[in-house]
C-alpha cells in the first residue's frame, strides 16, 4: 500500500474537479486530483459548446434566482441555487485567466430573463438566467475539453498533482469528519491519501444501467433501444461515470440527494447519429425538432406539439407514455412541405432551413442500415401495423386532428395554427423516439457551500461535492427538466475550492 499526504483531495476531473483544484491551489493548497480514466475529463454532460454567467448585479441575481426557483416549483435547495447563481458571474474572467478567449457572447437584458428559450434555443424558458458565453473548440474537441487540459496544466503548474487510472475506491471518515481517500493506482495497487479536505466532482451516473434503474425507473437500453429498454444515453458515451462518487458518500454517511435524468427525444439505431447526438448522418434528426403530430403508442396525442423544440419538455412528457416511447407521424404532404417550403423548427446544432429526399433518406435507414424505428407505408393501417401503434387510437386522432387542421383551431392543446398540418395523403412517415439522456445525475445532498450534508442536514466536516454528482439539488426532487451543465461545474468548483481551502486552513 503506498501512501499520499496533500491538502485537498479531489476525485473527478471533469470541469468541476478541476476548477476546483486550480482556485485550490492558486490559494496556496497542496492538491491531489484522482480520476480513473487515463486522461482528464472535460464537459460529459450537456452544454459542453457554452457557459452560462448572470451578472455581478443584484437585480439579475435576484432575477434570475426567483426565475429558476419557479421552474423548479421551489423544490430545489434555495441555497444551493444561490450559491451557484451568486457565483456564476466569475466565470469569464476565471476562463479568459486561464488564456483562452470565447468564440462569441450573448448578453440579455434584465427583462429578458425567463422570457426566452434558454440556451438561445432547445431548453426551457425557465433555463434562460443571464448572458451565454460560447467556448472555442480545438479540432474535433468541444470548448469545455480544451478548458480542462488547460486547468489540468495549470494544477501542475501550481505544483498540484494529477493521478490518472487511480479510481477511488472510499472515503476515510474519522469520527464527524473525513480525512482522507483510498483509491488504486494504475498497477492496482492501493493508495492511501491522507488530506484535511476532499472534494467529491465524478460526475452522475449513466454509465450504470442498475443506478438508472433504481433510483430512476428507466431502463438503461443500448443504440436500438433493444430488450425493452426505454432510454438513451448517448450524450457522450464511454464517460465511465458510474455513481462511484455517490456510492462512497453514501458509505460513511452522506445524504442521498436528488436524482434524475432528462434529455432530448432521440430516434435511436443505426444510420441516424453518430457516437453522439450532435453529429448526424443524415437529416431525420432535424425532422425531431417540428412540431406536426406526436403520438404515443395508444395513437394518442400527449402535448402541444409546439414545444417540439423544448428538450427538457419533450424528454419529460415522452416518459410519461406507454413504453416511454411515441412518435412523430407526417404524410407526403408535409414531406414536399419540408423539402420545398422549409421548415418550422431551425436548432444551431442542425442548421438547414429545408430537407432533401426524404424518401431517399427513409429507404437508406430502412433497407440499407436496417433501423427498426423508421417507418413508411401506403396507408395509415399499414402504419400502425408496422408500428405498433393502436390502429383504433390513432384513427380517432387523425379524425379529429385533421379537422382542427381544417378549420385552423387546434381544439385539445391549441396548438399555434401554423404547425397545424393534416396527414391524410400517402404515403405515411414515422418515426420512433425514446427519452435520451444528457446525464443522469445527481445523488449527493450538499448545502450552500456545497459541504456534503447527513440525513440529519448536518455537514460532514472535510467533506465537499460539486458538480453533476451534486446538481441534483439545483433541479428540484424529483428534478424538474434538469441537466449537468457547464455554469453549475465552473460555480460550485468555485465554491468547494474556496471553501476546502478555509477548512483546511482552521485545522
Amino acid at each position: 500500500m503506498k501512501t499520499i499526504t496533500t491538502d485537498i483531495a479531489i476525485m473527478g476531473s471533469g470541469l468541476a474537479g478541476l476548477t476546483a483544484a486550480v482556485k485550490a491551489a492558486e490559494a496556496g493548497a497542496r492538491v491531489a486530483v484522482f480520476e480513473k480514466r487515463p486522461f482528464q475529463g472535460g464537459g460529459v454532460s450537456n452544454t459542453p459548446m457554452m457557459t452560462l454567467a448572470v451578472r455581478d448585479d443584484q437585480e439579475y441575481k435576484d432575477k434570475a434566482f426567483k426565475v429558476h426557483m419557479e421552474y423548479t416549483n421551489y423544490s430545489a435547495d434555495a441555497a444551493v441555487v444561490r450559491s451557484w447563481i451568486d457565483n456564476s458571474s466569475h466565470i469569464p474572467e476565471f476562463i479568459n485567466g486561464l488564456g483562452i478567449d470565447f468564440l462569441h457572447v450573448m448578453k440579455f437584458d434584465l427583462e429578458t430573463l425567463g422570457q426566452l428559450p434558454g440556451y438561445s434555443a432547445g431548453f426551457p424558458k425557465g433555463m434562460h438566467l443571464g448572458d451565454y458565453y460560447f467556448l472555442k473548440g480545438q479540432g474535433k474537441g468541444h470548448g469545455a475539453a480544451v478548458i480542462c487540459k488547460r486547468m489540468a496544466d495549470t494544477v501542475e503548474k501550481l505544483g498540484g498533482e494529477l493521478y490518472f487510472s487511480c479510481p477511488v475506491k472510499g472515503l476515510i471518515r474519522e469520527g464527524d469528519k473525513v480525512v482522507g481517500l483510498v483509491a488504486t493506482d494504475k498497477d492496482g495497487e492501493e493508495l492511501r491519501v491522507s488530506a484535511k479536505a476532499v472534494v467529491i466532482a465524478s460526475g452522475g451516473f449513466s454509465d450504470n444501467p442498475g443506478m438508472i434503474k433504481e433510483f430512476t425507473g428507466f431502463t438503461y437500453t443500448n443504440n436500438n433501444c433493444d430488450d425493452g429498454g426505454n432510454v438513451l444515453f448517448n450524450t457522450f458515451p464511454g464517460a465511465r461515470m458510474t455513481g462511484d462518487g455517490q456510492r462512497a458518500v453514501w458509505e460513511i454517511g452522506g445524504a442521498q440527494g436528488s436524482m434524475g435524468i432528462n434529455g432530448h427525444n432521440l430516434v435511436p439505431g443505426p444510420g441516424i447519429i453518430g457516437h453522439t447526438p450532435w453529429i448526424m448522418k443524415n437529416q431525420m434528426r432535424i425532422i425531431q425538432e417540428q412540431p406536426y403530430l406526436w403520438v404515443n403508442q395508444r395513437g394518442e396525442r400527449f402535448i402541444d406539439e409546439g414545444i417540439s423544440n423544448n428538450h427538457m419538455a419533450m424528454g419529460t412528457s415522452i416518459a410519461r407514455q406507454p413504453d416511454k416511447c411515441s412518435y412523430i407521424v407526417f404524410d407526403e404532404a408535409t414531406k414536399r412541405h419540408m423539402e420545398q417550403e422549409g421548415l418550422e423548427y431551425i436548432y444551431f446544432i442542425f442548421p438547414a432551413e429545408k430537407l432533401t429526399d426524404v424518401s431517399g433518406q427513409f429507404e437508406h435507414l430502412i433497407d440499407v442500415v436496417g433501423n427498426k424505428h423508421a417507418f413508411v407505408a401506403d396507408t395509415v393501417e399499414d402504419l400502425c401495423a408496422e408500428t405498433g401503434i393502436d390502429a383504433a387510437g390513432l384513427t380517432r386522432t387523425l379524425d379529429a386532428y385533421n379537422d382542427y387542421c381544417d378549420k385552423g383551431h387546434d381544439d385539445q392543446f391549441a396548438k399555434d395554427p401554423a404547425f397545424l398540418r393534416p396527414v391524410r395523403e400517402p404515403k405515411f412517415y414515422a418515426l420512433r423516439c425514446f427519452c435520451g439522456g444528457y446525464q443522469a445525475l445527481g445523488g449527493i445532498k450538499v448545502n450552500g457551500k456545497c459541504q456534503v450534508v447527513d440525513d440529519d442536514y448536518r455537514p460532514i466536516k472535510g467533506l465537499y461535492a460539486a458538480g453533476d454528482c451534486a446538481a441534483g439539488e439545483i433541479w428540484g426532487n424529483p428534478p424538474t427538466g434538469g441537466i449537468g451543465v457547464t455554469t453549475i461545474c465552473f460555480s460550485q468548483g468555485f465554491i468547494t475550492g474556496r471553501e476546502a481551502v478555509e477548512y483546511a486552513k482552521s485545522l
